[in-house]
């Protein structure tokens, strides 16, 4: 077994990943945001994201965009 696939490497990647995502979100470099909706709203909502972009935040920056593009 490859040392990046052990218990221990694992757990050293998500405790790095934990801290650098606690220092992004101290330092205003990112926010987290969390909605509370329907369940078909939820989904509809996902759905909207995956066809607009690859994954969530990317999502949402083109959902804005086009809010923004008809809002000229």
């Amino acid at each position: 077994m490859a040392n990046s696939n052990t218990e221990h490497s694992k757990k050293l990647r998500s405790k790095t990943a934990a801290a650098y995502n606690k220092k992004a979100l101290e330092n205003g470099k990112v926010k987290a945001i969390s909605l509370r909706l329907d369940a078909a709203l939820a989904d509809e909502f996902d759905a909207i994201l995956a066809e607009l972009a690859d994954n969530r935040p990317n999502g949402i920056k083109k959902l804005c965009e086009i809010y923004r593009n008809l809002n000229k």
